[in-house]
């Protein structure tokens, strides 16, 4: 039998990180569902800080501000494109764990953590389960749960990531580029004087 290294256990560590904080992110968006919704049975508004934050149990059949949610086909159609959506996610994950771009990876964990445990909904309850309502200075936020929070912020280090760390980054000066420019204009000008000589 061949013994794994100590480079292998750390390999394999490393590579388990993930699917543990996926695994981890999916039950507390379910667990959080089912408490809540037992909650709700015996109170059907549960203030936690009054005018701001209310724990109110709704099924969105739509999707963000219930979008479609008139509409009889919307369900076949959000898991239809959930499904699609979370091939993709997981094939960019796989793409960013080659890479080695832990940022990007971790970004990716939580979109698919947030996608899938509203994928779970669906398939489930034909909705999603939202519970989280805040108001902010009279404007009442759609009410969202803690899937919505895990692919919000999924994004946003998504977008951070291509703004200011990736190799092509939107915001990131490029050494390399200047350094070329500086070395193309020394060889332009060595090769000026060469001819006027």
């Amino acid at each position: 039998m061949q013994r794994v290294g100590v480079n292998g256990w750390k390999r394999i560590i490393l590579e388990a990180i993930p699917v543990l904080i996926l695994g981890l992110l999916v039950f507390t968006d379910q667990w959080s569902k089912v408490y809540f919704y037992n909650l709700w049975r015996v109170n059907y508004d549960t203030v936690i800080i009054k005018d701001f934050f209310t724990l109110t149990y709704t099924v969105n059949t739509g999707a963000a501000w219930g979008f479609l949610s008139d509409k009889s086909w919307a369900q076949t159609f959000f898991k239809i494109l959930t499904s699609i959506a979370l091939v993709v996610f997981v094939i960019y994950y796989i793409y960013a764990a080659k890479k080695g771009k832990t940022w990007l990876k971790y970004a990716l964990i939580l979109i698919v953590g947030g996608t899938l445990g509203n994928f779970i909904d669906r398939l489930i309850s034909n909705g999603v389960v939202d519970f989280l309502s805040f108001n902010f200075w009279g404007y009442a936020f759609p009410v969202f749960n803690f899937a919505d929070t895990f692919l919000t912020v999924g994004v946003i280090m998504l977008i951070f990531y291509y703004c200011f760390l990736d190799d092509n980054a939107i915001f990131k000066k490029n050494t390399n580029q200047k350094v070329d420019e500086q070395d193309g204009g020394e060889v332009a000008n060595e090769d000026f004087s060469d001819n006027g000589k």
